[in-house]
């Protein structure tokens, strides 16, 4: 029993941290226009890359481990320096625009969400767990959470005659 404590539980955590920010950015998709095919097609690209980055993470991280070190912890705080620099600037641009997205803004979209679990793939390759459970965990926990922010939203959106209801017709 305390093997199930202090393992599982703390990786179901872990993955609902990272699923998070997935379920905060679906609140926003649930907001715009979009057919009922593009909001899923979003919901399985956040999962796909909730799933890719964090391999890509474990991945890298054996090879900077091994072959850099210490600077590996400089680059990257440097990474993070420019990120949020980057999203300070984006914050101060940023003007009022039309908040309809097509399939490669989805993409983007899920893709920059799931940047975050990258950083926690990086650790992940220094504990000698189950990787693959866990980053498939982060896959599930995040469309997850993504769907319910969708769903959460869409049953509170109040619909007008400017704004018609999402339609399951084709992409």
């Amino acid at each position: 029993m305390t093997y199930f404590y202090e393992s599982i539980i703390p990786i179901v955590l872990l993955s609902v941290a990272i699923g998070m920010d997935a379920f905060s950015v679906s609140l926003s998709v649930g907001l715009m226009r979009t057919r009922l095919c593009m909001i899923a097609t979003f919901i399985l690209l956040v999962g796909l890359f909730h799933v890719i980055m964090p391999l890509a993470g474990v991945t890298l991280g054996h090879l900077l481990s091994h072959k850099l070190g210490i600077i590996t912890q400089s680059i990257g705080g440097w990474i993070l320096i420019i990120i949020g620099a980057q999203m300070m600037v984006a914050t101060m641009l940023e003007k009022e625009t039309d908040r309809t997205l097509h399939l490669a803004g989805f993409t983007i979209l899920a893709f920059t969400v799931s940047l975050d679990s990258f950083s926690v793939g990086l650790s992940l390759g220094m504990f000698g767990l189950n990787q693959f459970a866990i980053i498939m965990l982060f896959g599930i926990m995040s469309m997850f959470l993504a769907t319910m922010g969708i769903i959460l939203l869409e049953k509170e959106k109040p619909f007008s005659a400017d704004t018609p209801k999402p339609s399951a017709e084709s992409c």
